[in-house]
């Protein structure tokens, strides 16, 4: 990176405007050698920066304000006070020409004492920003404090003012120390330094002071840019936020656990009632299909003591009837009816005396069946066989 380097020197007669447009002057009152006047130009108030007399011929002093010319002209934001021109005005001598700020300054709106957190913030956030774009530029402010601070009055907008005692690397003239007491650091001019102090007036919260005490630290354990003082104050300033929103949601859970152990408990003991109510109804309906299974059982067993009754007066019976088949049988053969049947006689002496042996046997049998027998195993076939037999 090409640095153009810029010396301070006297200032050169050709390097003076000559002009003699500004009217209503007015002196504003001032500390040490310079001068500040306001005017009025083109229907513009403006502020001029010049020499008081007993300073205004010494060439060291000039070169002062020749140097805080060109430091300040190169400044170029919308935080930071405007310069146009170095111009010689009538009655005041080469005079630094930049625009008039109305407002107050910051040591004015601290002692007023009403303003918020808040707005003391917002300032505050305002200050850090403009001193982190002058160090941007490699400029020393080394004059920091609050009345080189001006707000307006709404204290919604912020000018750093005052850059007579700055310096920048590229200058190697006037290096002596500078500074304000009560500013400045103990080893000499340090705007992180002095911008831990004017913090510390505006009270920006205890969780700031951790930012401040790091600010006014030794050398070695000081911050070394703004940029960084800047976000750990925004830090700071979120954590009570943070510990708010904790809370909150601590609360709001142990709330919710109250609510969800008292619902709970109202939804076991109506779960407990509603199983107790069932318990009581399967009870009942046990006892009832226990008495419809003990009829049932009961049936069932009177069905089968029956079926086995029934089964036992059948196999009666159908012995019976398989003892008088048999005994019929036994009968047949003691008559002989088939040496009748193998006689050769007539038909009629045949007929008469099987007939009758087959009438004998149906009036004698007792069951439908064992008539039946009769019928089927010898009075029909004995009817047919005798319808067979030849004639005498």
């Amino acid at each position: 990176m090409v640095c153009n380097e810029q010396a301070s020197g006297f200032v050169k007669p050709d390097d003076i405007l000559k002009t003699g447009q500004f009217t209503d002057f007015s002196i504003l009152p001032s500390r040490g050698y310079n001068l500040l006047v306001r005017a009025k130009r083109h229907g513009r108030w403006w502020m001029l920066k010049g020499l008081k007399e007993p300073y205004r011929n010494d060439t060291v002093y000039q070169v002062l304000l020749q140097k805080e010319y060109e430091i300040t002209s190169q400044l170029q934001y919308p935080m930071v006070v405007s310069v146009f021109s170095v111009e010689e005005v009538e009655g005041f001598g080469p005079c630094i020409v930049m625009e008039w700020i109305e407002g107050q300054t910051l040591k004015e709106w601290l002692a007023q004492g009403k303003h918020s957190r808040k707005q003391r913030r917002h300032v505050a956030d305002m200050l850090m920003e403009a001193l982190a774009y002058v160090q941007s530029r490699q400029t020393q402010h080394r004059d920091l404090k609050p009345s080189n601070i001006m707000l307006t009055h709404d204290g919604q907008h912020l000018k750093l003012i005052d850059f007579g005692l700055s310096d920048t690397d590229s200058h190697t003239i006037l290096k002596a120390p500078a500074g304000t007491e009560g500013y400045m650091a103990p080893e000499g001019a340090s705007d992180i330094y002095s911008l831990g102090c004017i913090l510390r007036e505006m009270e920006l919260g205890w969780l700031s002071h951790w930012v401040v005490r790091r600010c006014l630290a030794p050398l070695h354990r000081r911050y070394k840019d703004v940029a960084s003082i800047q976000r750990d104050l925004h830090r700071c300033w979120r954590w009570p936020k943070r510990i708010l929103f904790i809370i909150s949601i601590s609360v709001l859970v142990m709330l919710y656990g109250l609510w969800s152990h008292s619902y709970n408990q109202q939804g076991l003991q109506s779960l407990s009632d509603s199983l107790e109510v069932y318990k009581k109804e399967s009870t009942e309906k046990m006892v009832d299909e226990q008495a419809k299974t003990d009829t049932l059982q009961t049936q069932l067993n009177t069905l089968s003591q029956q079926r086995e009754y029934e089964q036992a007066v059948l196999q009666q019976k159908q012995g019976r009837i398989m003892a008088a088949k048999k005994q019929i049988d036994r009968q047949v053969q003691a008559y002989g009816i088939e040496q009748m049947f193998d006689t050769v006689s007539c038909r009629r002496n045949v007929t008469i005396p099987v007939i009758r042996i087959a009438d004998e046997l149906l009036r004698d049998a007792k069951d439908d069946e064992v008539k039946e027998y009769i019928l089927e195993r010898y009075r029909k076939p004995w009817l047919k066989r005798l319808s067979e037999l030849p004639f005498d």
